[in-house]
């Protein structure tokens, strides 16, 4: 049997689960349902947050928010413009430097700028953990008009995405004739908003229904029983009142676009695989950091809460002489990708017990359990459990949140506190407060919580943030 000794992880940024495993679903994703035959699929996967630095510092250290102090985002003109993972946190990325192993990383990091080179990993390129900031974009021409801040359709120019996948496809060859074991992370933007796409992608789409809405659009806002947390937008882009019907329409036909853009790369990434004789040496995984609302409940983009839109993500692992072509149910987690990918390319011994135990390969979990901790300097204590039907999410300082997914998919209904369902509320909450102890969470004891949407420097949750960019 092949044992692979190479890693090539693929990562996107707000990429739905259901594009590739709704059956149903209009994109148009050739390239990785191919990937899908030659893989295993892990149809519950979950990330840890739904949310771009805490996911990815879940990824990377392979601890929860709480852990590594990554509870917010950092960088740009977010609440914390220069913030970072502390350098105390150690990274896979450096235990497997230190184990021998070639690593390179190209593309989105989200963790500070320029904190990969601090971390002695020299091999970075077009990143914001190099020495790129982390909203640069590429040189490109834009159709007319361009009004939302969502989209726009490119006809001219090679987005950074594309320049990173080009990178990418030059270091294989590189890396492949070293001879040692290497690593090669390629995280992109897509298809995280803006959805700048180029115009072919875009036009894949162009026969979605003119009345098309999300199955759960709702005004936003309006629904019932919500917890306070979901009242209110706390980024300029996540107020969507201004949004058409159309306008919801081209948006998604924007972001499956942007699907069907990076779903090439990633078909071109993976005949470079091939062509460098890399197939029986290399373990590949097509995953993302969370997903996206795309009209979910009125939202766009995501927010303090745990909806199937966000959380479920896709994950597909192809081992060399493994399962191909096969769906494996247990629940896993985005936190715990790096040991299943290490577990299949000899770096175990670079993983604790705990960490083998997690493995994809070694779960049998019939849950998920994710955190909520803050988003733009806010405060936003949730923890959430999910199994097979129900849904439970819990909060300090806001409401209980119960869905039965079996009878309400669109997470519409609140049950929280129905006495039918009393025993499976108590249940999940007693398994989500068991796990909490156990990854020594604080939020399961005692102790002051402030108000829900307040601000972490004290400020009431009233007071608007302004999101500009720091002078000087």
């Amino acid at each position: 049997m092949p044992h692979a000794r190479n890693m090539v992880l693929f990562v996107t940024d707000q990429w739905r689960w259901d594009t590739l495993n709704d059956p149903s679903h209009p994109a148009i994703l050739p390239n990785l349902q191919g990937f899908r035959e030659e893989s295993t699929s892990f149809p519950n996967a979950f990330t840890t947050v739904p949310l771009c630095t805490p996911a990815r510092g879940t990824l990377f250290t392979g601890k929860l928010p709480h852990q590594n102090g990554t509870i917010d985002n950092v960088q740009g003109t977010s609440f914390y413009p220069h913030g970072k993972l502390h350098p105390a946190q150690t990274t896979y990325l450096e235990r497997l430097a230190a184990g021998g192993y070639d690593v390179a990383f190209v593309g989105k990091w989200h963790l500070g700028d320029g904190t990969i080179l601090d971390r002695g990993i020299e091999d970075v390129s077009l990143s914001d953990g190099g020495d790129l900031p982390i909203m640069t974009t590429a040189d490109v021409t834009f159709a007319e008009p361009r009004k939302s801040p969502y989209y726009g359709t490119i006809t001219d120019g090679v987005p950074l995405d594309e320049q990173r996948v080009d990178v990418a496809i030059e270091k294989l060859e590189e890396l492949a004739s070293a001879g040692r074991p290497f690593c090669l992370v390629v995280c992109l933007h897509g298809p995280h908003f803006p959805h700048h796409v180029p115009k072919e992608f875009v036009e894949l789409y162009d026969d979605l229904p003119s009345d098309f809405m999300p199955a759960n659009w709702c005004p936003q806002f309006s629904e019932e029983g919500k917890p306070l947390a979901q009242s209110a937008s706390y980024w300029p882009c996540q107020d969507t009142s201004h949004m058409t019907q159309d306008d919801w329409r081209r948006t998604a036909q924007h972001y499956w676009g942007f699907c069907s853009y990076i779903d090439a790369l990633f078909g071109r990434l993976r005949r470079a695989i091939s062509e460098n004789d890399l197939d029986e040496s290399t373990a590949i995984a097509f995953t993302a950091d969370h997903g996206e609302m795309l009209g979910a409940h009125g939202w766009f983009d995501k927010g303090p809460f745990f909806y199937e839109e966000v959380m479920r993500i896709p994950m597909m692992i192809r081992a060399p002489g493994r399962d191909q072509g096969i769906s494996k149910d247990a629940f896993v987690s985005f936190r715990d990708l790096f040991p299943t990918m290490m577990e299949r390319t000899g770096g175990t011994a670079l993983l604790d017990n705990e960490e083998l135990q997690r493995s994809y390969w070694q779960s049998t979990a019939d849950h998920a359990c994710y955190v909520y901790d803050a988003y733009q300097g806010r405060q936003f204590r949730f923890r959430g459990i999910r199994d097979a039907r129900y849904k439970y999410a819990w909060s300090p300082h806001d409401i209980e949140e119960l869905y039965d997914l079996e009878d309400d998919p669109g997470e519409r209904r609140n049950l929280a506190g129905d006495p039918r369902l009393g025993e499976v509320q108590a249940d999940l909450k007693s398994r989500l407060f068991d796990w909490m102890n156990a990854e020594g969470d604080w939020l399961a004891g005692p102790g002051h919580h402030p108000p829900v949407g307040s601000y972490i420097d004290g400020r009431d949750r009233n007071e608007q943030h302004q999101h500009v960019p720091k002078k000087g």
